[in-house]
């Protein structure tokens, strides 16, 4: 049930009403206040799930018809088709608005409108409601001010975002072959949880985009926020402003480290087990780096022979900035980051730091990977 679960979670991700929950998303400003789907996906779930589908795609034959019928005139009329700018600006307008059925399609891909009705009705509430919970109702307006960057998508990002709307075109179908009146919960919750289909659509274009807002209060006081935005691009439908994506896709690279951490981890152990040889004095407090200039307490001797075994074990190993922490002859934590994308750091144990009486605490978010190690070398000194 956990699949069902999160795809409940992201068809319900406007509305905070949701049994599935209402975290909110750290990734996403409070103006906006949209639901967080992340914190529904275990680490296990998305390391396991983050993979392309191989089933054949939808035939338009098979999508056409009811969804289709069931998108509003609203919907139609909001199709975003200029620039992804004039796609964001849109969107603004509807969050002044208030304007539930425009924001909803301009986030969504125009056949999965019915889900996001749909499913508010089996949560007991209205796209109003749904429309409240979207923005925050202390804000007279939003304006967008400046666009500060823009890069292409890349294909992680296809493929997180297929397996997304996935689960959404499960519920679509399920609700185009039984009709909105006759949902059985044990089979559409079995009929998501056994799904592995691609969306109905194909993005054509994709940016990366990364935003200035500026917001005003009902009391006239104004604040500014970065906010990134996927912004991609459906034929015949126009661009869609993705508003929780970033957050599903952080979870899904935080957890990706997070798994390499955790095979640093058991590759280490294994390459001091092999050491453990009566002419191999192993170091009983130290940390071995990957900058040897931040090994701490090893000769370079040591460091050599537990690198050549802990390639046997890890192959991938050079590929990180790392740390081990060993302690009594063995390795109790690692920390792993890489170069090209240092906001993303693995440890294990996942999302804690080391601790010498063994009461680790939990990684804050935004603590660097350089100042993990620090804390980790103050403990053993």
């Amino acid at each position: 049930m956990k699949k069902i679960i999160a795809v409940l979670a992201f068809t319900a991700v406007l509305c905070s009403f949701a049994s599935c929950g209402n975290d909110v998303a750290d990734e996403i400003s409070e103006e906006f206040s949209v639901t967080s789907v992340s914190e529904e996906v275990t680490e296990e779930e998305t390391t396991e799930e983050v993979t392309e589908s191989e089933t054949d795609e939808v035939t338009e034959e098979e999508t056409d018809g009811k969804e289709s019928e069931n998108i509003t005139e609203s919907a139609e009329k909001l199709s975003a088709e200029g620039s992804y700018e004039e796609a964001i600006e849109m969107l603004v307008e509807c969050i002044n608005n208030k304007d539930a059925e425009g924001m909803i399609s301009l986030v969504f891909p125009d056949r999965y409108y019915n889900v996001i009705e749909i499913i508010a009705e089996m949560n007991g509430v209205s796209l109003d409601e749904v429309a409240d919970d979207m923005y925050d109702t202390s804000n007279e307006s939003l304006r967008l001010a400046e666009i500060i960057s823009d890069e292409p998508i890349t294909d992680d990002y296809m493929v997180l975002i297929n397996e997304m709307y996935g689960g959404f075109q499960a519920i679509s179908d399920y609700i185009e072959k039984n009709g909105s009146e006759n949902i059985d919960y044990d089979e559409f919750a079995e009929a998501i949880d056994m799904s592995d289909l691609k969306p109905y659509f194909e993005i054509s274009d994709g940016h990366l985009v990364n935003c200035i807002f500026e917001s005003e209060n009902k009391n006239g006081e104004k604040d500014t926020y970065e906010q990134e935005l996927i912004m991609y691009y459906i034929d015949g439908e126009g661009w869609k402003t993705d508003l929780f994506m970033m957050g599903y896709i952080k979870k899904a690279k935080q957890a990706s480290i997070n798994s390499g951490a955790a095979t640093m981890y058991k590759a280490s152990a294994a390459s001091l087990t092999e050491l453990d040889e009566p002419d191999v004095e192993l170091p009983e407090t130290c940390i071995i780096s990957s900058d040897h200039n931040r090994s701490y307490n090893v000769n370079d001797d040591f460091v050599s022979q537990f690198e050549e075994r802990l390639e046997n074990f890890f192959s991938d190993y050079k590929e990180y900035n790392y740390f081990i922490v060993i302690q009594n002859g063995t390795a109790v934590y690692t920390a792993i980051t890489k170069s090209e994308n240092l906001q993303y750091i693995g440890t294990y144990p996942a999302n804690k730091i080391y601790s010498a009486d063994n009461e680790y605490v939990t990684k804050d978010e935004k603590i660097t990977y350089d100042e993990i190690y620090n804390i980790c070398l103050e403990q053993l000194k």
